[in-house]
């Protein structure tokens, strides 16, 4: 089962896993514990590593209020905030907590019929079944990693680079 929750200042975090099957609108839903009380469940989706990530609308304002601090005349980073833009999508839950995936996004993993959804505490991450029953299955190696994790909390995104290159 997973679970949703809010920390103090309001911030959702996600836990436990799901496997939901795409309907022909290329539609999955959402679960309840994981959609906000209100009505406007509003989520990013970002292509990754084998993975689709959901991004809540809330954490995604960080990233949006970094990338307006990027100079117009930094090429390379304006050609990287191009690069990411022509790849995500926007995603709004309709009444009954489902949203839709682009082709092209279900194409990047091979998703054609079922869907993995997996509470990545600050995202959602979206699998191919096989993909996530190999990853998920693959070793505890990760107990180490959350060891780094709370011991180093400011060097997090250094630990995540270094656990994918294993």
């Amino acid at each position: 089962m997973g679970r949703c929750d809010f920390m103090d200042d309001g911030e959702l975090f996600f836990f436990g896993e799901y496997t939901h099957a795409l309907d022909n609108q290329r539609r999955v839903a959402i679960p309840r514990e994981w959609r906000s009380k209100g009505d406007n469940d509003r989520f990013i989706l970002f292509p990754g590593h084998n993975t689709l990530m959901l991004v809540p609308y809330a954490a995604f304002r960080d990233f949006l209020a970094k990338a307006r601090k990027v100079s117009l005349a930094n090429r390379q980073a304006q050609e990287a905030l191009a690069r990411i833009g022509a790849k995500v999508q926007e995603c709004l839950c309709d009444k009954q907590g489902r949203i839709t995936i682009s082709q092209r996004l279900l194409d990047l993993l091979g998703i054609k019929e079922e869907i993995v959804l997996v509470g990545a505490f600050s995202t959602i991450q979206l699998w191919h079944p096989d993909a996530w029953a190999q990853h998920r299955d693959s070793d505890d190696a990760y107990l180490d990693e959350v060891q780094k994790i709370t011991e180093s909390p400011d060097g997090l995104m250094e630990l995540l680079k270094e656990f994918k290159k294993e």
